[in-house]
């Protein structure tokens, strides 16, 4: 697999990043998450769901579900010993800055995160960019939580699922967000148009509110009669929600706040 400068680059810099957060040596023992249990046999065994074990300190992918070709067209022996370096050379020219972005997350979480850290969904990104062995285009949804924690509560170990969203999405952007601290939730979120990260949920409350109603099958006049406001501004919200996602329609948008756990 063809892996260019600028990846290289790039993992480069995600590198020394995660070593400037775990100088320390570390040691994982990955045998004791060897049989999954509950949600992660569930994904495990759900041929929608590409799943891997990923350690954060080394960079390294340590265990991945046998379906990888139905992901990629590649078999497993096909990506070499560096399933890291595999995947990087699968990733869309213009989205090869999601390895740096990812890095710059990373150091958003760790800087803010307390030794309680427990993240309901670590982080989550969607409508990243990878092409498959025959050259078509895949969209992923991927959603990443810590199995293990160091000493300091720094997340070590992430338990990671990828499923293909393209049908969902629209236009060529890619977004990241991250949720943390189970007592006091923030939330932050990344927009490849943007180029920044902000404190701040995807959608307002409002928009949320909203997309309740849309998800319950109600139209435009109903749910503005249950939030008292014009059929326009619900519109308005319905339109500023599928752009601020990148969604084709409704059925998509509410579909991948489902996946968040927004709705």
């Amino acid at each position: 697999m063809f892996l260019s400068r600028e990846i290289e680059n790039e993992l480069l810099r995600l590198r020394e990043t995660i070593n400037k957060y775990y100088p320390e040596p570390v040691e994982i023992d990955y045998k004791k998450y060897d049989v999954p249990t509950g949600l992660f046999s569930l994904l495990e065994h759900n041929q929608g769901v590409l799943t891997l074990k990923f350690d954060l300190k080394h960079l390294k992918i340590v265990d991945i579900s046998k379906n990888i070709i139905n992901f990629t067209g590649y078999f497993r022996k096909e990506f070499g010993e560096d399933l890291i370096l595999g995947f990087a050379s699968l990733l869309a020219k213009e989205h090869i800055s999601l390895i740096g972005v990812f890095g710059s997350c990373i150091q958003e979480v760790l800087k803010n995160h307390s030794k309680a850290f427990i993240a309901d969904y670590f982080l989550n990104s969607w409508g990243v960019k990878f092409y498959n062995k025959a050259g078509e285009t895949m969209k992923w949804y991927m959603s990443a939580f810590p199995l293990e924690l160091d000493a300091n509560g720094k997340p070590l170990l992430l338990f990671i699922s990828i499923q293909d969203i393209t049908h969902l999405m629209k236009g060529d952007d890619y977004w990241i967000r991250g949720v943390f601290e189970k007592e006091e939730k923030k939330v932050f979120v990344y927009h490849s148009s943007e180029n920044r990260i902000v404190e701040q949920e995807i959608l307002s409350e409002r928009e949320k509110e909203v997309l309740k109603y849309i998800k319950q099958g109600l139209n435009t006049r109903q749910i503005a009669d249950m939030l008292a406001i014009s059929p326009n501004t619900v519109d308005n919200h319905r339109r500023n929600m599928l752009a601020r996602t990148g969604t084709r329609d409704t059925t998509a948008l509410v579909h991948l706040c489902k996946m968040m756990g927004i709705v």
